[in-house]
């Protein structure tokens, strides 16, 4: 009976109801993204570590495609279904912002007290700017919540992107369907060649750190990549024959990109004397996984033992992603090496501390999803205005 009763509890505590109409395509994708994030921050607590590397695709890429499908296609059906004014427009930031906001700040909040409390000379203006996402718009992301940089860029997409959408639908008067593609091209361009500007009066980096800081974590010179799975939702919602038709290829030769991007990559990671690796490798992997998603989008069956797991992972993907490298790694798994005599068997090897590592970030994760992301994501409900019904 006690026995009966603790798996019940555990039962319970583990449940996630899953949307039968999820599709199990982009949650695959969005479980690869995660794993690539948080296996290539743990890996340094491994032997031959750079070797490792060499096979982490960059899974914030993926995901920055991802969401840009997701979003931009949420965005082209309001535009097309509703009038978009003020109303649906401040309704729409007030449903993403209830989705990504409350678990950020908590953390962040969590992380401030903790520099507060522990960190000398920590000033706390510098957690300021995390709360407006400006800490890394035009310049190097600080040391202090490394992780939040991608976060940054896609509150930025959030809020620009309607933005320009309503100025050119309601104040130049254009419609709907021009407006989302003059917004699609314009921002890549944009932004690729102000990355092509930075290179020309930059240079090469002078190291790795520096093409990651100043190319590859700043709002202003990776917003396209979130561009690129608008216009996959572009093509989808208005040319839906070409977006159907031969998914399979289209699919392999995305990853096939993808590769090529890795290759690339790993080739130039050593001689950074090359634009590619400064302005072009983002675009180059943005494509191959825009051209992954016609089959993904479309792809539901799977086998449950399979889809359990995989969609588990990508439902608390965004809460992994909150907690796996500054607070997990530095202030909990940190911290236990304060005291070596009491955590000796786990320093004693790596592959142990890994998988610590990995485990702590899905029970975390896990439980910051269910107990504070559900939650706080189901206000928004109460918070966005519906429209009046005419009489």
């Amino acid at each position: 009976m006690f026995i009966n009763r603790i798996k019940e509890f555990v039962v319970h505590t583990f449940m996630i109801k899953i949307d039968s109409n999820r599709i199990f395509g982009l949650d695959l994708l969005r479980f690869f993204a995660i794993s690539f994030v948080v296996v290539s921050h743990g890996l340094h607590y491994l032997p031959y570590a750079d070797f490792f590397l060499n096979f982490m695709l960059d899974g914030v890429t993926l995901f920055f495609v991802l969401s840009g499908f997701l979003i931009g296609g949420i965005l082209i059906e309001i535009l097309n279904r509703t009038k978009f004014d003020r109303q649906e427009l401040l309704n729409f930031w007030v449903r993403r912002w209830c989705r990504t906001l409350p678990a950020y700040f908590l953390v962040l909040l969590v992380l401030l007290i903790l520099e507060t409390l522990f960190t000398p000379d920590f000033s706390i203006y510098n957690g300021i700017r995390y709360f407006l996402f400006i800490q890394n718009f035009a310049s190097p992301h600080p040391e202090f919540f490394a992780e939040a940089w991608s976060l940054s860029i896609e509150e930025w997409f959030y809020l620009l992107i309607p933005v320009f959408l309503y100025g050119l639908i309601y104040i130049v008067k254009r419609e709907v369907k021009t407006s989302v593609l003059i917004v699609i091209i314009s921002i890549i361009l944009f932004t690729t060649l102000f990355r092509l500007y930075r290179y020309s009066i930059c240079g090469t980096p002078p190291d790795l750190n520096s093409w990651d800081l100043n190319f590859r974590k700043q709002v202003i010179t990776r917003l396209d990549s979130l561009m690129y799975g608008v216009l996959g939702a572009y093509i989808k919602y208005y040319y839906s024959e070409i977006w159907n038709a031969r998914k399979r290829i289209v699919f392999y030769f995305g990853l096939a990109l993808i590769l090529l991007s890795q290759l690339s990559l790993i080739e130039l990671i050593s001689d950074r004397n090359s634009l590619f690796f400064s302005v072009f490798s983002f675009s180059l992997m943005s494509v191959g996984t825009l051209f992954l998603l016609p089959f993904l989008s479309s792809y539901k069956a799977t086998p449950y033992k399979i889809l359990k797991p995989v969609t588990y992972i990508s439902l608390i993907s965004y809460s992994m992603y909150l907690v796996n490298l500054t607070f997990i790694q530095t202030w909990v798994i940190g911290q236990m090496f304060v005291y070596p005599h009491v955590f000796r068997y786990f320093i004693s090897s790596a592959y142990i501390v890994f998988a610590m590592y990995l485990f702590l970030c899905f029970i975390i994760s896990f439980f910051l999803y269910k107990y504070f992301e559900i939650p706080t994501t189901r206000l928004r409900d109460k918070l966005v205005v519906k429209p009046k019904k005419e009489a």
